[in-house]
Formats: structure tokens, C-alpha cells, sequence
């Protein structure tokens, strides 16, 4: 009874809270500071990154680097969530890649305060998130401490999940601008959303423009002969329960090494790793952090296997197939229109979790609940090339990942922004 009362009383609140006083608020912000940035004739705009392999607006970056209205900086910081050794490593290749594309950066310290820094050395008005949600960022670079400025976002991820807890965040309900991929998409945000979605702009999938790209690096290891080449991507979700629990790993570790020397002479693979599973691993009962570094040791020396934490695109380009249970490459790597293969010993409790277009996602692969089940993938569809479901994938494609319009999704988001902000074309 108290319990439920304290849920209705929090049902009341929250919504007049947000509608009465942070939505407005945020768009008040929003537009001084707009008439800053037009007495001013720039805007500055800073992309928080938290991982290369996050990294996917090089595109809208570029284009926006070529436009002198604008000042660009991006803003390094690792997710809190990760272990000190894994945020050593997420720093240092986004700073590698930063040096090397010449990009401006700056190294927010998890030991300093970040937010405060990033206010005093670049002082943004506009700052693309990473991911929407809050207390993502820790200490005072979350959303809720930047209020004042001009947040947007380009979801990281495709969310197929069904419920709509990554929708109800303080970020999306007081940003300027959601760039969102689909129009479906837009109308499940605003049924949620106590702005009524009047801040989404419908742009298209952002990935898709690095599909569209030619390739730009060869990142498969060289091969005595040509093979076959195979991606692995488990998801981190290894520990028991929780909303995204999938957990294909514990019961693929140790087969799919076994099946990377079966299949040595005819088949490469990738482990490609979800950015947080070696913290997780390190975690879990039977595994320590030697153990876990080891383990990814083993694919990267591998003479047909090799170990991917970096951007993918050029990967999945390049590849034959994929083997995974992530929930952002059940929809990535239809893309490419080639064979994937979804693993779970609970497919029936996977889809009962997710919405219609999640649940197409998935029915579009094949699907593997046994070991024998990613045996006959490997033989007869990608050794075999006998591909039953390729027009299955090819009308996924049609119906919900080609982009609107006919440019690029950079290019959508960056006349929305000129837009937004009253400037000419």
C-alpha cells in the first residue's frame, strides 16, 4: 500500500517537475544561448567520447570542421563504470586517433572534475553526449551539471528493447536536439517523453554512412591463404539477471576457441569484444583480471584469430559473417547484408524483452541455441554458401535502415543544426 502510494505521488511529481520547470528552463537556455552564438557568428561545439570503438561521427565532425561558424573540440573521458586498466587503454587509443586525424582534444581526468575543466578550458555551447543516460559520465559532467548549455544527441545504440526506461532520461527530455534514425522510432521517444518529442529530428541511422564509405584501413590480419573471415562480438552481459542479460559467452569461451583451431585452414576470426566485457570478466566468479587478459591475449596472437577494440566498420566491411548476441549489432551488421547468426540459450526470452523492430532484428538472423547450431552456420552458410536468409535481411534493410533523403546522415544532421541555430545554408 505505501509503496504503491509513493508510486503514484512519484507519478504526479515527476511529469509537473519536468514540465514545469526543467523543460522550460532548458529552453530558455537554449535561447540565449542561440542569440550568444549569433552575436557571436560561432558556435562551440565539443563531442564527449568515451571510447574509440563509440567514435561514429567522424562525418558530421568533418563536415562541421570545414564550416569556420563553428569551433570543435572533443572531449575525452572514459566511462566510470570501467576498471582502471581499461580506461588506461580507452584514453589511449582515442588519443592515438585523435593525433593522428589531427583532431583537437582534451583529457578530462576521472581524478579531477571533469565538467569544471571542459567549462574553463573550452567552455561549449553545444555538447554531443555519448549515450543518454544519466549518471553515465560520473562526478559533474553527467548531463543534469550542463543544463545551461545546448545538450544533443545521436544514439549510440539501436534501442530494441521494449520498454521505455532509455527513453525516460533527464538528458533527452531537456536537450536541444535528438537526432534520431527513424520515424517509428521518434513517435516511441515522444509517447514517452514529457516534451512530447519536440526536440527529435529524424536524420537516419548514423552508422550507416560509415557502410556507405569505401574501406578505408585492411584491418584482417594477413593470411598464408585466403579464408573465410568470421566476427565473434559477445556482449558483456555475463553476470546472471538484469534488463540486457543475454550471456552467450559463459557457455562460448571456451567452444569458440576450440572451433577458431578446427577451422584454422579455411576460416579467420575477430573477437570483438563489447567494450566493457574484460571489466566484467575480470569480475566474474572464476575469472580474475589475469585470467581475462589472457583469455583476450589468446585471439590476438592466434595465427587465424585476432583481437578488435577499436572501430569496427572497415571489420564488418571486409568480413564474411558474424557471430554475436549484442543488442546494437543485431541491427549494425544488416548493413551489410551479409549472414549473421544471433546466439542465445533463451531465444524465447530474448524477444519477449524486446519491441516489433528488435524482434524483426533477431528473426532476420540465423539463430544458434546449440554448439551444433554455429557448427552448421559455419559449414553450410559460410563455407557452404547456401544463404536461405538473405532476402529476408535484404527487406529488413529496405523497410527500416535505408537513410531518408538522398545524402548522407552527416549531412542531415548538419543542415538541422545550421537550422536550429538560424544559419544560412
Amino acid at each position: 500500500m505505501i509503496h504503491s502510494l509513493k508510486e503514484t505521488v512519484h507519478g504526479i511529481i515527476e511529469p509537473a517537475y519536468y514540465r514545469c520547470v526543467l523543460i522550460p528552463r532548458a529552453r530558455r537556455h537554449h535561447a540565449q544561448r542561440i542569440r550568444r552564438i549569433r552575436e557571436r557568428g560561432k558556435a562551440k561545439v565539443c563531442f564527449l567520447v568515451a571510447s574509440l570503438p563509440m567514435w561514429r561521427f567522424q562525418g558530421l565532425y568533418d563536415l562541421l570542421a570545414q564550416d569556420p561558424r563553428f569551433e570543435l573540440m572533443l572531449a575525452l573521458h572514459p566511462f566510470d563504470a570501467l576498471a582502471p586498466v581499461a580506461k588506461q587503454k580507452a584514453m589511449a587509443e582515442l588519443r592515438d586517433y585523435c593525433s593522428a586525424h589531427g583532431i583537437p582534444c582534451l583529457d578530462l581526468l576521472p581524478e579531477e572534475h571533469p565538467g569544471q575543466a571542459l567549462r574553463e578550458r573550452f567552455d561549449p555551447d553545444i555538447i554531443f553526449y555519448p549515450q543518454p543516460y544519466n549518471h553515465l559520465m560520473g562526478k559533474d559532467l553527467d548531463g543534469v551539471f550542463f543544463q545551461d548549455r545546448m545538450i544533443a544527441y545521436i544514439p549510440y545504440a539501436t534501442l530494441t528493447a521494449k520498454d521505455s526506461w532509455a527513453y525516460k532520461t533527464l538528458i533527452n527530455n531537456v536537450a536541444w536536439r535528438l537526432f534520431f534514425p527513424s520515424e517509428s522510432r521518434k513517435q516511441d521517444a515522444a509517447a514517452v517523453l514529457y516534451n512530447g518529442g519536440k526536440n527529435i529530428r529524424v536524420v537516419g541511422e548514423s552508422i550507416s554512412d560509415l557502410f556507405r564509405e569505401p574501406v578505408r584501413e585492411h584491418v584482417w590480419k594477413a593470411q598464408d591463404a585466403p579464408k573465410k573471415r568470421v566476427i565473434w562480438a559477445p556482449h558483456y552481459s555475463i553476470m546472471a539477471g538484469g534488463l540486457l542479460h543475454r550471456d552467450s559467452f559463459t557457455w562460448l569461451s571456451r567452444f569458440m576457441w576450440e572451433i577458431a583451431q578446427r577451422y584454422q585452414d579455411r576460416i579467420q576470426f575477430a573477437f570483438k569484444p563489447h567494450p566493457r566485457l574484460l571489466t566484467t570478466l575480470a569480475a566474474t566468479p572464476g575469472w580474475s583480471q589475469a585470467d581475462a587478459e589472457a583469455y583476450f591475449q589468446q585471439w590476438a596472437d592466434g595465427s587465424n584469430t585476432q583481437l578488435v577494440t577499436g572501430p569496427y566498420a572497415d571489420l564488418f566491411k571486409e568480413s564474411d559473417a558474424m557471430i554475436h548476441d549484442s543488442s546494437s549489432f543485431t541491427v549494425e551488421y544488416h548493413f551489410t547484408q551479409k549472414p549473421v547468426l544471433f546466439t542465445s540459450t533463451d531465444l524465447t526470452g530474448v524477444l519477449s524483452l524486446l519491441n516489433d523492430f528488435g524482434q524483426e532484428a533477431v528473426l532476420a538472423h540465423y539463430l544458434g541455441e546449440t554448439e551444433q547450431s554455429i557448427v552448421n552456420f559455419l559449414e553450410d552458410t559460410v563455407l557452404g554458401g547456401h544463404d536461405p536468409m538473405k532476402a529476408t535481411r535484404q527487406a529488413f534493410y529496405e523497410k527500416y535502415l535505408r537513410p531518408p533523403g538522398s545524402g548522407s546522415v552527416a549531412g542531415n544532421i548538419y543542415h538541422e543544426i545550421l537550422q536550429g541555430l538560424g544559419f544560412e545554408e
